[in-house]
């Protein structure tokens, strides 16, 4: 079993030099936060992770991701809580002895070893029979399609070839765990999207247990049975990708799962009559029963709110009342979808409209007045202060 468990795993790094602050000098601002320790990487991390299950970490630079990542590796100290492998606590276990195997963003390959000796390596150091290694680099390479490379040098190889062998360096070890941290970012977008088709493909070929570092939402949510995603240390929800793209638990997943971003504005969940319904820029939509009930099972009070509604959900026909009105600045074609960028509420609205939809595609020029309401079932409602979702708050 290659179960993985984090319990309560923290991590600071010492202050390096002890400064005492001069009378006054500004504060220097961090999201991270500083504690006598120094400052707190990561705190109060708990995953349980289900032996072969393909673990996403995800969100923007200097979350603690990678930090964490490495800290399951043994490339970084725990400062606090315990880590488990199988069953096994790994806190002070050296990387050598965890069964661990590790993917990096810049490849890591050995310049003067052919493809074959860079993912034979670390075989060799296990002192392993010849034969045997000869057969698992030929399987590893056969897997991820590289047996013609097998005699060629990095130098030769292009980044998607070079990434694939460090991957079968990777697992030629068979390891219980195979760690990965961003090993697509270096790769042009069309590469990319064909690497993570072949991450999909191999993990369906191999029995390990996968945990992959991106701050590429596509990749967390094309790749991830679960993500996890994190905010300055912190994790802020886990789910599958489904269930954080559809019921975000704040304002941060919210903004961060989904491409275009969410539409964000500043409106007023009102209840009258025992129905709830949001006001938005003196429009009115009152919002679906399964949603009523949500509302009402956590107390939710008539208060200022933000509103979030995809792009997708935002729709060009309604009742007068509901209708929000705006202004097109822009007017993408994207093919089967016009993106509209509309100054509407005070703010920038992004709006997809399928072309099915339209009479013509030149309908929308630059400055034409829009009328568009949204998808009551589909709007998210923020708490305006503690910024977490009103229908899924935590009991």
């Amino acid at each position: 079993m290659a179960e993985v468990i984090l319990k309560n795993i923290k991590k600071v790094y010492p202050h390096q030099e002890p400064k005492k602050k001069k009378k006054g000098e500004p504060e220097k601002k961090t999201n991270l936060q500083i504690t006598e320790e120094g400052v707190l990487a990561v705190d109060n991390f708990n995953l349980h992770i289900q032996d072969k299950e393909f673990i996403v970490l995800v969100g923007p630079s200097g979350c603690g991701k990678s930090t964490t990542l490495r800290m399951v590796a043994g490339l970084e100290e725990i400062s606090g809580g315990e880590l488990y492998i199988g069953g096994q606590l790994m806190n002070d276990v050296a990387p050598k002895d965890r069964d661990i195997s590790m993917v990096f963003q810049n490849y890591a390959l050995y310049p003067h070893m052919t493809v074959r000796e860079n993912i034979a390596f670390p075989l060799k150091l296990r002192k392993m029979d010849k034969a045997e290694i000869d057969q698992r680099v030929e399987q590893a390479a056969e897997i991820l399609d590289i047996t013609e490379y097998l005699d060629r040098k990095p130098k030769a190889l292009s980044g998607g070839q070079r990434q694939r062998v460090a991957i079968g360096r990777a697992i030629v070890r068979e390891p219980k765990v195979l760690l990965m941290d961003e090993p697509l970012s270096n790769l042009d977008a069309k590469l990319r999207n064909q690497m993570r088709a072949e991450l999909i493909k191999l993990r369906q070929r191999i029995n390990t247990t996968f945990i992959y570092v991106t701050h590429d939402q596509t990749e967390a949510m094309t790749l991830g049975d679960r993500i996890v995603i994190m905010k300055d240390g912190v994790i802020q929800q886990i789910g599958t990708p489904q269930e954080v793209f559809n019921h975000p638990a704040n304002l941060f997943v919210a903004g961060f799962i989904g491409m275009p971003q969410m539409n964000f504005y500043d409106a007023e969940l009102v209840l009258e009559d025992g129905q709830y319904a949001v006001v938005l820029d003196g429009a009115k939509v009152t919002l679906p029963e399964e949603k009523q009930a949500k509302l009402k099972a956590n107390g939710a009070a008539a208060s200022p709110i933000t509103l979030g509604v995809r792009p997708e959900h935002l729709i060009l026909s309604g009742d007068e009342s509901s209708m929000i009105h705006g202004t097109v600045d822009v007017s993408e074609m994207m093919g089967s979808a016009v993106h509209l960028h509309v100054s509407a509420c005070g703010s920038d609205t992004i709006m997809i409209v399928p072309t099915t939809e339209l009479e013509s595609t030149s309908a929308f020029t630059i400055g034409s007045p829009i009328a568009f309401t949204f998808n009551g079932a589909m709007a998210h409602l923020f708490d305006r202060n503690t910024k977490k979702n009103l229908e899924w708050l935590e009991k």
